[in-house]
């Protein structure tokens, strides 16, 4: 061991540093301590006295009113989402079904199925009590509205997909080609929820033909308007404004506008002179007229 360890080892303990002690004085940790607890009330005033005192420290989102005139709110289409019940006075009338009267389907003729050499060779498919039901639903087709004549429809049935496959115009048809083509429409939609699981058959496939007939429209004695090139004639059915706005008349051609319809609101059509369709616009039954093409006629 050197000179120099044997020195610090046998020097006094007297001479040997002491650790150095920092004294806070105690009037200053009080102080320290009011400081927070005026912080802390500062905080909480912040935050509670906006509220109290009914102050808005961030911008909501605006709320505008509905802008549209109330008829046009008024026939809007409502949404799927069931609303409270309206006060008194202000239900929704019922609108009324189609006549279904006003089509006459014809017996169902089978023309093909596979696995036949023949039509005649074909069972009788169980399909008569489906097809009926849904052709019979023509009668609300917009583009059946004031048409007569027949329209021959086709379907094909596919057991091994239990659907409808195929809806077309048979060479029977004598309706208007454009008119006979929105009926197919008309009728695909129906046949597109048909289903042939438990229909009774012998093949997997079938082709199948009906003559749905559209008879005309009863016109009631002295319902013709003077002034008018064409005399107003009923009509029954439904349909849906294409246009933006569509302007509903109290009069054809140049009558007062009574109110403005948006676009995708159902109306329920209650008469036709020319090219002009009465119909009812809102729920409480209002009519007034309104030009073909906007309800997609």
């Amino acid at each position: 061991m050197n000179e120099d360890c044997k020195q610090i080892l046998t020097a006094p303990l007297t001479q040997r540093r002491e650790p150095v002690k920092i004294d806070v004085p105690k009037d200053e940790s009080v102080r320290l301590g009011r400081v927070g607890l005026i912080a802390l009330a500062g905080f909480v005033i912040g935050v509670l006295w906006p509220r109290l005192a009914g102050m808005q420290l961030v911008p909501r989102a605006p709320v505008e009113d509905d802008p549209r005139p109330a008829a046009l709110a008024s026939a809007a289409p409502k949404s799927a989402v069931p609303e409270a019940a309206a006060p008194e006075g202000t239900e929704q009338a019922e609108p009324a079904l189609p006549d279904a009267d006003r089509v006459k389907v014809g017996e169902m003729v089978v023309t093909s199925c596979r696995g036949a050499q023949a039509p005649n060779e074909c069972d009788a498919v169980a399909f008569d009590g489906i097809a009926r039901t849904r052709l019979s639903t023509l009668a609300a087709c917009p583009a059946g509205l004031g048409s007569t004549g027949v329209l021959s429809i086709g379907l094909d049935l596919d057991f091994e997909k239990n659907a409808v496959s195929n809806v077309r115009s048979g060479q029977s048809t004598s309706l208007d080609a454009a008119v006979a083509s929105k009926l197919v429409e008309c009728a695909s939609k129906e046949f597109k929820t048909a289903t042939l699981a438990g229909v009774k058959h012998e093949h997997l496939t079938y082709t199948v033909f009906y003559k749905v007939e559209f008879l005309p429209e009863a016109t009631p004695a002295g319902s013709a308007s003077e002034g008018n090139d064409e005399g107003l004639v009923d009509a029954s059915g439904r349909a849906t404004v294409g246009w933006n706005v569509a302007l509903i008349r109290k009069e054809p051609r140049d009558g007062d506008v009574v109110a403005r319809v948006l676009s995708g609101t159902n109306v329920v059509v209650t008469g036709r002179q020319g090219d002009w369709y009465r119909v009812k616009y809102d729920g409480k039954g209002n009519e007034g007229w309104v030009y073909r093409s906007a309800i997609g006629l």
